[in-house]
């Protein structure tokens, strides 16, 4: 029997390595690099120091640092679409889908604080250096199409206004969801737990309200 053969080894990854597994480790230390000192301040060998791989395997893998953060923003947010995708699937009215997009992106903070760091420091880092704002604004145009196809859902299902533009509801609801995700970062979790509630009766006291003065059953 001859000899397995290997894959072509490049510039800092070791023989015998898995190439998949290492990419995926160097994407998830460089989220928890850009995320702690932002993209600025962080380099590829404390990215590679964090990672357990040498600087030449980030190299190998990405490049620069512009197209590492690249691929860390599309790897964030796929798993943040992914995610949520379950419960923000099916026709929902406008409380329920800005529910449901709240305790999605609550949930994720929690389950995964490295996502919710990146997410709240990208934005910022995506001002400061001009060469990240388009790989940025491709992630934020994912997300907003997602909401966006939410809203049409609900719409469909006679729950959400037809004359409503669905891009610009999804817009509003990733604005607020922004705002409760950077929020989140500097909270306590039990503080912030009230303020989620009391965002919560904000929006059903002012639902309740609208129908009431429609003359709709509470």
């Amino acid at each position: 029997m001859s000899a397995p053969r290997t894959g072509k080894v490049g510039p800092g990854r070791p023989a015998g390595t898995d190439s998949g597994d290492t990419r995926q480790r160097v994407l998830d230390a460089a989220c928890r690099c850009f995320a702690q000192f932002g993209y600025g301040p962080a380099t590829n060998n404390q990215i590679a120091e964090m990672a357990g791989v040498t600087a030449g395997s980030v190299y190998y893998h990405f490049g620069t640092k512009g197209k590492l953060f690249e691929a860390v923003c599309a790897d964030v947010y796929g798993k943040i679409l992914a995610s949520a995708a379950p419960a923000m699937s099916g026709p929902h009215s406008m409380h329920e889908l800005l529910s449901t997009a709240l305790a999605e992106s609550i949930r994720i903070n929690r389950e995964f604080p490295d996502l919710a760091g990146f997410v709240a420091t990208a934005p910022i880092d995506a001002r400061r250096h001009q060469e990240l704002a388009e790989a940025f604004a491709r992630q934020g145009a994912r997300i907003t199409d997602a909401l966006a196809r939410s809203v049409v859902d609900g719409q469909r299902g006679g729950l959400i206004p037809a004359e409503y533009d669905p891009v610009q509801v999804a817009r509003v609801i990733g604005a607020i969801v922004d705002g409760f995700a950077h929020a989140a970062a500097v909270t306590e979790p039990a503080e912030m737990d009230g303020v989620n509630q009391l965002f919560e009766s904000l929006v059903m006291n002012a639902a309740l309200a609208k129908r009431q003065v429609a003359g709709e059953p509470g």
